[in-house]
């Protein structure tokens, strides 16, 4: 492997919808440049870059994967990411990591929702973007209805540099505009083609097609417009070199046509990399926080250190992490400062990667490799010289989508499955842990039930902890119906000796949602005497804890505290405690209890034409539908929804949508639960809904 400087370093991240052909086009791109000597296939399990079984086992891409490989005297680093849903988020580290975006679409189902997605997130970080247009050889791929839905889905206007040579089965390659040629691929896979004139039934289009691209060029440059408004044409050379700035300052989208499984459109796709896309070091200014202050970082060799994390893996081998450096030289002595973690980490030696195949590398600015076993630093962690304090914005990860309640299958499982969730949290920063307050369990949360079944695999391959798993409790709460006024809570308790005495009057009252608990002490002439008023509210919360119809948190009550008896003798903490606890039940057997759900506020995307099933789909899952709005093919619906009838949306809706379908959600609050589905839930509660007090 020979050196290269940042000038010579492309920093590509291949991005789409799951099964567009992201891992086929990296495949293709490795294979033409002679990178590997066969084509892999993701169907047929050969790729390098989809390795892990659960990868093979499901057909696609769960994580980010690295290439390197070497095309005209240039390094291009290819980060292959996934376009599932469950996944999507590993995707947006590695755009941090790239100089320009590759979003590639399926010509028989042009911009679907992940594409639409991403796309959008690297135009907000400022990459260049350009759009490879994938699957020409399938049915139904219309190259013209793709630019069209580009242009109003993703609100842009693409530039093609292609005119393709046929469509579906009779697509034989494409007329570059650049070199006014036809490239005529063989159909045996090869990607090898021959230069041959332009059919004579495509010249109209070349030249139209040809137009645009010069208009375009023209429009992002001022002397350039000047000069196009006096002769209507520009030169070859003089277009090439507004395309390289435009790209550069993300003023211009092209796109490319291909069939990465056979092989054709890889080779333009390299060749446009080598002299169109930026360099490292031709990257506007990145954004950075000194301290809370926002800076313009340059990437430039010379400057502090300066790198982020953006994808960290575990294996046999131990923990690796993919490292993109903007700036600087790493210091002397290997040490670096981790400002988003606030320590110190070693660094041993670099590799670049390709697939799981390691290269021992030198690091220069602008490159992305990997280096092993950094102790503390996650995904998304910005590495300094120790002198710096600069760090670098990481992706904001949503609110899990789905959870599984999980128990360890042995103790053996048990003692283990702390170390197995952390380092799979290494990996995979949107998986999350907590314990569920209802039952104590350790509950595993993440972006769908794909995600989730995926963790509980690889825990049992890799780290071989074994667990079972269920939807953890829904979390209902419940209320006080009715206000009541003075009632009593009285403890008193004789057992030889001194016995235990407290009573306590108090108005108890339902408050609105998401006002909580609130104790009001309105104790006058010493009824109780002040050091047992605490005691009192003390006892009220301990019982709130669970309520006295299905064993439920009790919340949202205004509790006033006007009078009691005491003992000077018999009364004691425990006892106002008691009291406290017996009054509050007094307070629901008279005012009457409500159930409350949670409720989630949901954002659907689907494709228009199963927006109706979607909508009847929410609404039989009492659902509420308060808003629609389509857009080219995809219609976004918004709705609010019972947390029970959403537990279980993401597989759903991925069958409901043939899984062209993607969905956020948040909790948005509490409701009262239907009266003819009280008894139901009171009688499937797994908690104790009435202790003794005593």
């Amino acid at each position: 492997m020979g050196n290269f400087t940042s000038s010579q370093i492309r920093n590509i991240a291949l991005l789409g919808h799951g099964g567009s052909g992201k891992t086929s086009l990296a495949e293709a791109l490795l294979f033409t440049s002679g990178a590997t000597t066969r084509l892999g296939s993701v169907n047929d399990q050969t790729s390098i870059l989809d390795y892990e079984p659960e990868e093979h086992a499901r057909g696609g891409s769960i994580a980010t994967s690295l290439a390197w490989l070497e095309h005209d005297g240039h390094k291009i680093n290819l980060l292959d990411t996934p376009g599932d849903q469950n996944f999507i988020y590993d995707s947006l580290n590695a755009l941090h990591g790239a100089d320009v975006a590759v979003v590639v679409l399926s010509a028989p189902d042009g911009v679907e929702v992940q594409a639409e997605m991403v796309f959008h997130e690297a135009g907000r970080l400022g990459l260049p973007r350009a759009i490879f247009i994938n699957k020409m050889d399938r049915d139904r791929a219309d190259s013209e209805a793709c630019l069209k839905e580009i242009e109003e889905t993703l609100g842009v206007r693409p530039v093609a540099l292609q005119v393709p040579i046929g469509s579906e089965t009779d697509f034989k390659g494409v007329v570059s505009l650049f070199q006014r040629k036809a490239l005529v691929y063989k159909t045996d896979g090869s990607g090898q083609y021959e230069k041959t004139d332009i059919p004579p039934d495509l010249v109209d289009d070349v030249e139209a097609a040809h137009e645009v691209l010069t208009e375009a060029v023209a429009e992002t440059d001022e002397d350039l417009l000047e000069l196009y408004l006096e002769t209507f044409e520009l030169s070859d050379e003089q277009i090439k070199i507004g395309f390289h700035k435009a790209m550069k300052q993300g003023q211009i989208v092209p796109v490319l046509f291909g069939a990465a499984t056979r092989c054709i459109g890889s080779a333009a796709l390299l060749d446009l990399s080598t002299w169109a896309f930026p360099s490292p070091v031709e990257r506007s200014g990145l954004n950075a926080e000194n301290g809370s202050e926002a800076v313009e970082v340059d990437c430039s060799d010379s400057g502090d250190f300066l790198a982020q994390v953006i994808h960290t893996s575990v294996d046999a081998q131990g923990k690796s992490s993919l490292m993109r450096i903007f700036r600087g030289a790493i210091p002397g002595d290997n040490v670096v400062e981790n400002n988003s973690r606030k320590a110190s980490e070693r660094l041993g030696s670099l590799y670049t990667l390709r697939g799981k195949e390691r290269s021992l590398q030198n690091a220069v600015t602008g490159d992305i490799l990997a280096v092993a076993k950094l102790k503390s630093t996650r995904t998304g962690d910005t590495l300094t010289a120790p002198n710096s304090s600069l760090t670098l914005p990481a992706v904001v990860y949503p609110d899990p989508m789905m959870s599984f309640a999980i128990t360890p299958v042995s103790k053996s499982d048990a003692d283990k499955i702390k170390v197995a969730i952390d380092r799979l949290m290494e990996e995979d920063p949107t998986l999350t842990t907590s314990v569920d307050s209802l039952s104590g369990k350790m509950v595993l949360n993440g972006m769908g039930q794909a995600h989730l079944d995926m963790a509980i695999e690889r825990m049992s391959r890799k780290y071989k902890v074994n667990v079972t798993h269920e939807l953890p409790p829904v979390p209902y709460r419940e209320t006080l119906r009715n206000p009541v006024q003075h009632v009593e809570g009285k403890h008193k308790k004789q057992t030889g000796g001194a016995g235990q005495f407290g009573v306590a009057l108090m108005n108890v009252s339902p408050q609105s949602r998401e006002a909580g608990f609130e104790f009001v002490d309105k104790i006058k002439g010493g009824s109780i005497p002040n050091q047992f008023i605490p005691s009192v509210e003390k006892g009220i919360k301990s019982r709130m804890k669970s309520g006295f119809l299905a064993g439920y948190p009790i919340v949202d009550i205004k509790v006033e505290l006007v009078d009691g008896k005491y003992h000077p003798v018999d009364s004691k903490d425990v006892a106002f405690q008691l009291a406290g606890s017996k009054g509050l039940k007094a307070a629901f057997a008279q005012g009457g209890t409500v159930l409350l759900e949670p409720m989630v506020d949901m954002k659907i995307v689907v494709p228009s034409e199963v927006m109706g099933d979607i909508m009847g789909d929410i609404s039989s899952r009492r659902g509420r539908i308060t808003g629609m709005d389509s857009k080219g093919k995809k219609t976004t619906i918004t709705a609010t929804c019972p947390l029970s009838e959403v537990q279980r949306y993401a597989p759903d809706l991925k069958g409901m949508s043939g899984g062209k379908g993607a969905f956020t959600m948040s909790i948005s609050g509490y409701e009262e639960l239907p009266n003819h589905l009280v008894d139901q839930i009171v009688s499937a509660s797994p908690f104790k809904k009435d202790e003794d007090d005593e």
